[in-house]
């Protein structure tokens, strides 16, 4: 006889269910290659299918539980554009829930990683409702004490991205469904 057990997850919205069966294997997860939109105001880019800048992502889905490793490669960028950079979650996350994951931006890979032009930590986040990850460098207030906030990352602001550049980020979340 085989055994279900559902375990409702009261603390949410949205009920998350958790269905194991005895005896029975979990479904083995397959990473799947997705190309997330890459945007931002003005940014333009001639490359498609596997030249396009976020071609290399890809994300694991086991019952709402998504991990995703998104990279984006500057490589046919034409124009970086003056608005904040974004990309977006593979699903949308679960209602009433803002998520902040950490990343990386390689801004010259011709240089050691911990030079200020060799690599910058960002975090990209997304408000209740959206499934558009939005990116920020972390910066000292001027106030005391200084404490760490968000900044927009965009060109030129904290560094000037060319087509070396490369940007990370990874992170895992419940999904809607």
């Amino acid at each position: 006889m085989t055994t279900i057990k559902i375990i409702p997850d009261t603390t949410q919205s949205t009920v998350v269910k958790t269905v194991l069966t005895a005896g029975q294997p979990a479904p083995t997860p397959t990473a799947v290659r997705w190309s997330p939109t890459f945007q931002a105001t003005g940014l333009t880019f001639t490359g498609t299918n596997s030249t396009y800048p976020t071609y290399n992502s890809y994300y694991v889905k086991s019952g709402q539980l998504v991990s995703f490793w998104i990279y984006v490669n500057m490589t046919t960028v034409t124009n970086f554009g003056t608005g904040q950079f974004k990309v977006d979650l593979p699903y949308p996350p679960i209602d009433s829930t803002s998520n902040h994951f950490n990343g990386w931006v390689w801004v010259n890979p011709s240089l050691p990683a911990d030079d200020l032009n060799g690599h910058i930590q960002v975090v990209a986040d997304h408000i209740s409702g959206s499934q558009t990850l939005d990116f920020h460098w972390l910066q000292a207030t001027t106030s005391n004490p200084k404490p760490i906030i968000e900044s927009i990352l965009s060109q030129g602001s904290p560094v000037t991205l060319t087509t070396a550049s490369r940007l990370y980020v990874n992170g895992t979340y419940i999904t809607a469904s």
